[in-house]
């Protein structure tokens, strides 16, 4: 493509008739939500997810490795299984990891516990409850449509 044929079409594209609708895309304003997660709760929240995931999947990373020096140095005679029986466990708990790491954040200002357990039971509580209240509301919504 020469340039001449791109300064033709950005005059074309410059040139509209006047009867040419021109459609301007309204944005919302920027309002502050309500629901957005303050910085502090969310950095919390990313400390306990790389603790709480992290080590279990390092560890299942490494045990590919460390199971591969026992059997290749005959240290022990492990099982074929016994390698993606580990792995599976410790994977499936760095996934659970996230989940936990959530929930056990202190989701108020103020920081929690270190392990989190009482922040987990409120949090996972509260998160069933809106579930509840939500699911009886759409149920009550759907049932008032209905002919």
């Amino acid at each position: 493509m020469g340039k001449s044929s791109r300064q033709s079409k950005s005059k074309a594209l410059r040139r509209r008739s006047p009867s040419t609708p021109v459609e301007v895309e309204k944005k919302p304003a920027q309002k502050e939500s309500v629901a957005a997660i303050p910085p502090e709760v969310s950095r919390r929240m990313v400390r306990r997810i790389l603790v709480f995931s992290g080590i279990p999947s390092g560890l299942g990373l490494s045990s590919f490795f460390v199971n591969y020096y026992l059997l290749t140095n005959h240290v022990v005679a492990l099982p074929p299984y016994f390698t993606l029986a580990e792995s599976l466990t410790l994977f499936g708990l760095g996934f659970l990891g996230i989940s936990y790491g959530v929930f056990s954040a202190s989701w108020d200002p103020e920081p929690g516990s270190l392990l989190g357990i009482g922040e987990f039971r409120r949090n996972l509580g509260n998160v069933i409850q809106q579930w509840r209240e939500s699911a009886a509301r759409s149920s009550e919504s759907s049932d008032s449509g209905e002919v």
